[in-house]
């Protein structure tokens, strides 16, 4: 159980390194994505990598992120519609900062479900040791100090999280009612637009009316 909890809370970004991801890292590499795109199909087959544990780069990216973000954002060009012009295979600055601003929300969404499966999962670890730990000190004499000194290692662990996750949970919280009070008009059109051109003989068509935020909350948060 420690073992998971360790690695779900390596999973967790801190807002300095989200806000460099989608600010500077992900415009970036959109801004440069058709030269990336035609050297890999000029290029031959990558050639598979060993699997290390992956590292969060100071760019806010794990190694061969970016291999994910060229493909998710090739999906989300209009091609092959039968126009030869290339002008209008290009996203206006308004869609790509819709998009893009989506994609942060999305991982915002994400890095509050591993908080709150983090804490939910150090609520069932935790007390019993504090328990066990605090009988011992108490049952012993002088002896415990020693056996406390051999036990010093969970002190460490603890160091190793760097982050307040009650803390952090409410900063992300703020963030996604800020951005969702706070969108441009015309990426709420934008929105609007493409969820109603998605949603196009679908049986959901309110869905294009929806809060997002209190959906999330709704069918997410307040079960888990």
């Amino acid at each position: 159980m420690q073992d998971l909890i360790d690695f779900l809370r390596s999973l967790i970004i801190n807002t300095v390194l989200i806000d460099k991801k989608y600010r500077e890292t992900i415009p970036e590499i959109v801004a440069r994505i058709k030269t990336l795109v035609d050297d890999s199909e000029k290029g031959s087959r990558p050639k598979k990598r060993k699997r290390k544990k992956p590292k969060l780069g100071k760019d806010g990216l794990y190694p061969g992120e970016i291999e994910h973000i060229k493909k998710w954002w090739t999906a989300l060009q209009p091609q092959q519609r039968g126009v030869d012009d290339d002008d209008d295979k290009i996203m206006s600055a308004t869609e790509t900062k819709f998009h893009i601003s989506c994609l942060r929300r999305r991982e915002t969404q994400l890095q509050i479900i591993l908080i709150l499966e983090i804490l939910a999962l150090e609520a069932q670890t935790q007390p019993p040791q504090q328990k066990d730990s605090s009988n011992e000190v108490q049952q012993q004499g002088g002896e415990p100090q020693a056996v406390d000194r051999e036990n010093s290692q969970e002190p460490p662990a603890k160091k190793r999280n760097k982050h307040n996750l009650p803390v952090l949970l409410d900063v992300h919280a703020d963030r996604l009612c800020i951005w969702q009070t706070t969108a441009l008009d015309e990426v709420k059109a934008l929105a609007e637009t493409q969820a109603i051109a998605d949603g196009e003989g679908a049986e959901k068509p309110k869905s294009a009316h929806s809060d997002p935020l209190r959906d999330f909350c709704v069918d997410i948060i307040i079960p888990l």
